[in-house]
């Protein structure tokens, strides 16, 4: 990179911190080695605060592991921006994310299926025995 450090989304910075958020291809910093966010007047970050979002992200923690045939894990994400957004409310409360967090509400005969992403589908009311595709999902109802 002409001698310049570089960095990408993924990679872990000086002090422990992780860059989360950004391109996943490279980012070049200047010759000097120093990244234009400790600048003089640039945005400074913290571990575990993501300066781009203003919001304190925690990575994913497993809290219980238990190995056989069908292993069972439990593990849990937070960032702090899921709880100013109109994401789902997780079973943890705002903020908290775990795989497991899948819910389907009825409203105004519209099924509303949320995953743990925080993406909401939307099918149409369904009778019993009744099934709905989405295609934009590839997804069975």
């Amino acid at each position: 990179m002409s001698g310049k450090p570089a960095a990408r989304q993924g990679d872990m910075t000086q002090y422990g911190g992780s860059i989360v958020q950004g391109s996943a291809g490279v980012r070049i910093g200047a010759p000097t080695g120093v990244a234009c966010s400790v600048c003089p007047g640039g945005v400074t970050s913290g571990h575990p605060v993501n300066p781009l979002l203003g919001a304190k992200v925690l990575p994913g923690e497993t809290d219980i592991a238990l190995p056989g045939p069908l292993p069972f894990i439990l593990s849990r994400t937070y960032s702090s921006y899921r709880t100013k957004t109109p994401a789902p409310v997780g079973s943890l409360g705002p903020g908290w994310k775990m795989p497991a967090d899948i819910r389907l509400q009825l409203r105004d005969n519209t099924l509303i299926l949320s995953d743990n992403g925080g993406r909401s589908l939307y099918f149409e009311h369904l009778f019993p025995g009744e099934d709905g595709y989405s295609r934009s999902e590839s997804l069975w109802l």
